[in-house]
């Protein structure tokens, strides 16, 4: 029997790597003749620099720049040689990530994505890079781009003094921006966003409304940061010349997809990236079984995210597919039509960093496979 095990990371608990290791040592204890091959997977968020870095073999730099609430934090980044690029990876949950702050700290109104800034100008300014990756996942913040844009030097018009780490109460103030001053930082330099969701900036499954609730927004901090986003879109597009708001992605990392469209960039999905160069549809051909994961199974995964990305490409093959997950919604009816066959929670809530313990996460996965395999011995 061989079998592919490609989940993506636990956030917060296991990357993908020790999940991948994870369920191949309990699998080897059940089915020792099995062929087990481990391909753990990313989608641009969380954990897309170490899995790119792991697949290059790159190497990753630390530098200091400011988290979400503008703390200085060290935030790793990475280069690796692309086919003739030497590319710098950005991962914005580095610096602007929701693993920065406790549960208490999650406030979208305050948060800033200027240390992704920072981290881009280091990339640039300090190692002369001229191909940048951002990916674009996991990130605590809705502030457009803002507070990014702010940190590489676009000029704010604005109502009132901008704070250094402008935030996403700070929409709305911004009345016209000069972006020259970036585009001179930036000039020569290919900027590629991967986003792991492909959402729309505004409405209903857009930045604010959809993920907001995740960030810690409440239903009036959500309908805030809508209005802000449609107000700093406007200015962003007359700056850029550039009607950003249609465009898919835009709505990635709390609108930080329309920040790369607004400086010429590109985005991309960012698990077709890995997956390009992990070459996973060749190593999935052939196998009888593909079993993926990660943190937590929702309707966004179907946005991009890497275990519904991996599925899609299994059904394509006609392998069947199973997650193993941290917790899932319940009532996603599609779960089937996308490829997965079974999903396996390992918990009845959302997994949020202070529990479980990594014990546990093993257990549980343990217990998984048991009911997996055993039954069919």
């Amino acid at each position: 029997m061989k079998i592919l095990i490609a989940p993506d990371k636990f956030k917060g608990i296991n990357t993908a790597q020790e999940i991948s290791e994870l369920l191949r040592n309990h699998l080897q204890k059940l089915l020792p003749e099995a062929n087990l091959r481990l391909c753990p997977v990313a989608d641009g968020g969380e954990g897309t620099l170490q899995s790119i870095i792991y697949i290059l073999k790159g190497k990753t730099l630390n530098s200091s720049v400011n988290d979400p609430l503008m703390r200085f934090k060290q935030a790793q980044w990475g280069i690796s040689q692309l086919p003739e690029k030497e590319t710098g990876i950005i991962e914005m949950a580095q610096a602007s990530g929701l693993f920065r702050l406790t549960i208490g700290e999650r406030n979208p109104l305050e948060t800033s994505s200027y240390g992704t800034g920072e981290l881009v100008e280091e990339a640039v300014k300090r190692h002369g890079i001229k191909h940048l990756r951002i990916a674009l996942g996991g990130s605590a913040t809705i502030d457009g781009g803002l507070g990014f844009l702010q940190a590489l030097g676009a000029v704010f018009k604005t109502k009132t003094t901008l704070p250094k780490g402008a935030a996403g109460k700070h929409l709305t103030q911004v009345l016209a921006v000069d972006l020259d001053p970036v585009k001179l930082l930036l000039k020569g330099i290919d900027i590629i966003g991967m986003v792991d969701v492909n959402v729309p900036l505004l409405g209903d499954h857009g930045a604010a409304r959809f993920f907001g609730p995740q960030k810690g927004g409440t239903p009036e901090m959500v309908e805030e940061l809508e209005k802000g986003l449609y107000h700093f879109e406007g200015v962003l597009s007359k700056a850029s010349g550039i009607l950003l708001k249609n465009h898919k992605g835009a709505g990635a990392a709390g609108g930080m997809g329309m920040a790369v469209l607004a400086l010429g960039g590109q985005l991309e999905s960012g698990f077709d990236f890995v997956a390009k160069i992990l070459k996973l549809e060749d190593q999935m051909k052939g196998c009888d079984l593909v079993i993926t994961g990660e943190g937590r199974l929702d309707n966004s995964s179907q946005q991009g995210k890497a275990p519904v990305a991996v599925a899609r490409m299994a059904k394509k093959l006609g392998i069947p597919c199973v997650a193993v997950v941290g917790s899932m919604d319940s009532g996603m009816k599609w779960l089937k039509e996308e490829g997965i066959t079974s999903a396996y929670p390992m918990f009845d809530g959302p997994i949020t960093g202070e529990d479980p313990s990594k014990m546990q996460i093993s257990q549980r996965i343990g217990e998984i496979v048991a009911g997996l395999f055993v039954k069919k011995q």
